[in-house]
Protein backbone atom coordinates (compact mmCIF):
# COMPACT_ATOMS: atom_id res chain seq x y z
CA UNK A 1 0.00 0.00 0.00
CA UNK A 2 1.27 3.45 -0.90
CA UNK A 3 2.11 5.80 1.95
CA UNK A 4 1.06 8.85 -0.06
CA UNK A 5 2.89 12.14 -0.20
CA UNK A 6 3.04 15.51 1.52
CA UNK A 7 4.04 18.61 -0.42
CA UNK A 8 4.38 22.26 0.61
CA UNK A 9 3.73 25.14 -1.80
CA UNK A 10 4.88 28.72 -2.26
CA UNK A 11 1.38 30.03 -3.03
CA UNK A 12 -1.89 29.69 -1.13
CA UNK A 13 -4.09 26.84 -2.29
CA UNK A 14 -1.12 24.63 -3.31
CA UNK A 15 -0.19 26.96 -6.18
CA UNK A 16 3.05 28.38 -7.58
CA UNK A 17 6.26 26.42 -6.95
CA UNK A 18 6.66 23.40 -4.70
CA UNK A 19 8.76 24.16 -1.62
CA UNK A 20 11.19 21.48 -0.44
CA UNK A 21 11.29 17.82 -1.34
CA UNK A 22 8.24 15.57 -1.62
CA UNK A 23 7.78 13.94 1.80
CA UNK A 24 6.45 10.40 2.20
CA UNK A 25 3.33 9.84 4.26
CA UNK A 26 3.59 7.30 7.05
CA UNK A 27 6.93 8.80 8.17
CA UNK A 28 8.02 11.25 10.88
CA UNK A 29 10.12 14.35 10.17
CA UNK A 30 11.70 17.27 12.02
CA UNK A 31 12.57 19.87 9.38
CA UNK A 32 14.57 23.01 10.11
CA UNK A 33 13.94 25.19 7.06
CA UNK A 34 16.78 27.62 7.86
CA UNK A 35 19.24 24.71 7.64
CA UNK A 36 17.83 23.58 4.28
CA UNK A 37 16.61 20.22 5.62
CA UNK A 38 14.92 18.14 2.88
CA UNK A 39 15.49 20.96 0.39
CA UNK A 40 13.31 23.46 2.27
CA UNK A 41 14.03 27.19 2.33
CA UNK A 42 13.12 29.41 5.25
CA UNK A 43 9.98 31.57 5.03
CA UNK A 44 8.63 30.10 1.77
CA UNK A 45 5.69 27.74 2.37
CA UNK A 46 2.13 29.09 2.38
CA UNK A 47 0.09 25.91 1.85
CA UNK A 48 0.23 22.11 1.76
CA UNK A 49 -1.15 19.23 -0.28
CA UNK A 50 -1.83 15.81 1.27
CA UNK A 51 -2.24 12.93 -1.18
CA UNK A 52 -3.14 9.46 0.09
CA UNK A 53 -1.50 10.14 3.48
CA UNK A 54 -2.26 7.59 6.21
CA UNK A 55 -3.60 8.55 9.59
CA UNK A 56 -3.20 9.11 12.34
CA UNK A 57 -0.62 11.79 11.60
CA UNK A 58 -0.01 15.09 13.40
CA UNK A 59 1.89 17.95 11.80
CA UNK A 60 3.03 21.26 13.23
CA UNK A 61 4.30 24.25 11.27
CA UNK A 62 6.00 27.10 13.13
CA UNK A 63 7.12 30.66 12.42
CA UNK A 64 9.79 30.09 15.08
CA UNK A 65 12.88 28.03 14.08
CA UNK A 66 12.92 26.59 17.63
CA UNK A 67 9.25 25.51 17.39
CA UNK A 68 8.21 28.05 20.02
CA UNK A 69 4.49 28.44 20.56
CA UNK A 70 5.04 32.11 21.49
CA UNK A 71 4.84 32.98 17.78
CA UNK A 72 2.53 31.82 14.97
CA UNK A 73 2.01 28.08 14.62
CA UNK A 74 -0.53 25.62 13.28
CA UNK A 75 -1.36 22.00 14.02
CA UNK A 76 -2.73 19.75 11.29
CA UNK A 77 -4.27 16.48 12.46
CA UNK A 78 -5.04 13.65 10.05
CA UNK A 79 -7.42 11.35 11.91
CA UNK A 80 -7.83 8.57 9.35
CA UNK A 81 -6.33 7.67 6.00
CA UNK A 82 -6.79 10.24 3.22
CA UNK A 83 -8.14 8.42 0.17
CA UNK A 84 -7.64 11.21 -2.36
CA UNK A 85 -6.15 14.72 -2.13
CA UNK A 86 -6.66 17.36 0.56
CA UNK A 87 -5.30 20.90 0.20
CA UNK A 88 -4.55 23.02 3.27
CA UNK A 89 -4.94 26.36 1.46
CA UNK A 90 -3.51 28.49 4.27
CA UNK A 91 -1.91 28.01 7.67
CA UNK A 92 -3.40 31.33 8.91
CA UNK A 93 -6.89 30.00 9.65
CA UNK A 94 -8.42 26.95 11.28
CA UNK A 95 -10.46 24.55 9.16
CA UNK A 96 -12.10 21.13 9.06
CA UNK A 97 -11.32 19.38 5.76
CA UNK A 98 -12.15 16.02 4.16
CA UNK A 99 -15.43 15.74 6.13
CA UNK A 100 -13.61 16.39 9.42
CA UNK A 101 -10.87 13.83 8.75
CA UNK A 102 -8.27 16.63 8.56
CA UNK A 103 -8.32 19.38 11.19
CA UNK A 104 -6.28 22.58 10.95
CA UNK A 105 -5.82 24.48 14.22
CA UNK A 106 -4.20 27.87 13.63
CA UNK A 107 -2.64 30.04 16.36
CA UNK A 108 -2.33 33.44 14.70
CA UNK A 109 -0.09 36.26 15.96
CA UNK A 110 1.00 38.20 12.87
CA UNK A 111 0.69 35.61 10.10
CA UNK A 112 2.22 32.24 9.34
CA UNK A 113 1.83 31.94 5.56
CA UNK A 114 5.20 32.46 3.89
CA UNK A 115 6.98 32.53 7.27
CA UNK A 116 7.41 28.84 8.10
CA UNK A 117 10.78 28.02 9.68
CA UNK A 118 10.11 24.62 11.27
CA UNK A 119 7.98 21.63 10.27
CA UNK A 120 7.41 18.64 12.55
CA UNK A 121 5.47 15.60 11.32
CA UNK A 122 4.63 12.63 13.56
CA UNK A 123 3.12 9.50 12.07
CA UNK A 124 1.33 7.68 14.88
CA UNK A 125 0.19 4.55 13.02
Amino acid sequence: MSKGQITFWEGNGATQDRVGNILSGGESYDIECKKGDYGFQNDEARSMKLEGVPGPTIMWVYDSPSASKDDDWAKITIIGDISDTVVVSSFNSSANLDNGNVKVESHYKNGLDGKISRIIIEYLG
